[in-house]
């Protein structure tokens, strides 16, 4: 039986477009996904990032509906896996830089902060494996590439596996072939997943238009050893998967 696994993107909620993120989640729906992974960078929490302190943003006091959206977001789309990411990691860095005295408070560690113990959702701190010879990571544990694509394929030449990841915001598959006289034994694939962000949105006017971000999320069809995965852009208001378009 062929499995399907649904990676989505980062979505930085607040700063998610949620009409997208509704389309994706019907899709999820529809095609009833045996796994659905996410590569992190779900929740931005910009009034604890290194960007606000010592501003007006670290006393905003709305964290905790940031925080409510990101598990209705967590519940809309199912999800089973989230991958450790920058993002994430502003929690722990936050209080052990600031307060280290309440880091060994559960409530104050991604996974009881977020909710994801009581929904018995993996927190993955490691590579993540999806598949035979893939494996899930965030994309920032490797120098970015301006060129899309090409971050997640040195992370794959890097692990010698096929990798999918977020972080750079871009959408590119680029595969590495090993051959041995004249046959191809291993194909490493590097798969960016794009993103699902509202670029109007406050959190990114500092990208002035420079930004080469493309929306999109990422499938990966399993047959056995056999591992297809599969970009899927959003285009407009819209993405096609199998021939269904979906819009908003």
């Amino acid at each position: 039986m062929m499995r399907r696994i649904v990676i989505v993107p980062d979505l930085q909620v607040p700063y998610q477009n949620m009409k997208a993120v509704r389309a994706l989640a019907q899709f999820i729906e529809d095609s009833q996904p045996d796994q659905v992974v996410c590569v992190g960078d779900l929740i931005d929490m910009p009034q604890i990032s290194q960007w606000t302190k010592g501003s007006a943003g670290e006393h905003t006091r709305d964290l905790h509906r940031h925080r409510q959206q990101a598990i209705e977001v967590i519940d809309m789309l199912k999800i089973d896996v989230i991958s450790r990411a920058n993002h994430e990691d502003r929690l722990y860095k936050s209080v052990s830089s600031r307060l280290p005295g309440l880091m060994d408070l559960p409530e104050l560690q991604i996974e009881e902060f977020l909710g994801l113990n009581e929904r018995g959702i993996v927190y993955a701190k490691e590579p993540y494996k999806l598949a035979p010879n893939w494996y899930l990571l965030h994309g920032d544990e490797s120098t970015q590439s301006t060129k899309s694509g090409m971050t997640a394929s040195n992370l794959s030449q890097k692990l010698s596996a096929s990798v999918a990841i977020g972080h750079t915001h871009k959408l590119g598959l680029i595969p590495t072939s090993h051959m041995i006289g004249g046959k191809i034994t291993r194909t490493d694939w590097g798969f960016e997943v794009g993103c699902i962000l509202d670029f109007k949105s406050i959190g990114f006017r500092y990208m002035k238009g420079m930004a080469n971000w493309t929306p999109g999320f990422g499938q990966l069809l399993v047959d056995g050893p056999r591992v297809t995965p599969v970009p899927v852009p959003i285009i407009g208001r819209s993405f096609t998967v199998e021939g269904e378009t979906y819009k908003w």
